[in-house]
């Protein structure tokens, strides 16, 4: 495996062809967006399925409550190529969002089924700090024991009351330095709305995926 980290966007934010008669070499994943409610991961998705210059292979659709809040869950499938060595492979990828109303928990474990990396969604309202840490427990619960990958972002960096990046590392017992030894952050300081800071959490967890796909 021989990506790195400084050279993902290089390799994949640009205009694709994509070959599925190598189908030897096509592999596929899902991304599921986690989070408390109205935390922010429609609004990530809705980045992702508007913006990635990839090819999409369906148009993607949304379930929602009549006050537009995620009902089931998002969905959309994109495909992409990545060089790995001397070989390029086709990449699939459906990326889902989870419903974050608590009355829903059994159809979130059905959408993380078969998961091969999360992006989890926080909100930066300081109110919403407990909803916070009860949903990371929650996916912790997931995925740990599964060994799925995740990354973490903090949503809604622009609100006058937002809480302390620090604050937040602390409830949720995520270390207090700023980047991984591969570069990676530990927590991605996002305005989903305006697209900061979604492109390069989506892109450094799929780097996370493909390379413990390889590894394992």
């Amino acid at each position: 495996m021989t990506l790195t980290n400084s050279k993902r966007r290089k390799n994949t934010e640009q205009e694709f062809q994509f070959n599925l008669e190598e189908s030897e070499r096509v592999i596929q994943f899902k991304i599921v967006y986690w989070g408390p409610g109205e935390s922010g991961k429609t609004t990530n998705f809705r980045i992702l399925r508007n913006n990635l210059r990839v090819v999409k292979l369906t148009n993607g659709y949304s379930i929602e409550t009549t006050d537009g809040r995620t009902l089931w869950h998002d969905s959309i499938y994109l495909a992409f190529p990545i060089p790995i060595g001397d070989v390029n492979y086709n990449i699939i990828t459906q990326i889902v969002t989870c419903t974050g109303q608590e009355r829903f928990l059994a159809t979130r474990e059905y959408v993380l089924n078969g998961a091969d990396g999360v992006v989890f969604i926080g909100d930066s309202d300081k109110q919403k700090l407990e909803e916070n840490k009860r949903s990371f427990r929650e996916l912790i619960g997931f995925t740990i024991k599964a060994g799925i990958p995740y990354v973490v972002q903090l949503n809604k960096r622009d609100l006058e009351n937002a809480i302390s990046v620090m604050e937040f590392k602390k409830h949720l017992g995520l270390p207090l330095f700023k980047n991984y030894p591969d570069g990676s952050e530990v927590l991605y300081l996002a305005v989903a709305i305006e697209g900061e800071e979604v492109m390069e959490a989506f892109w450094d967890l799929m780097l996370q995926v493909i390379q413990n796909y390889f590894q394992s």
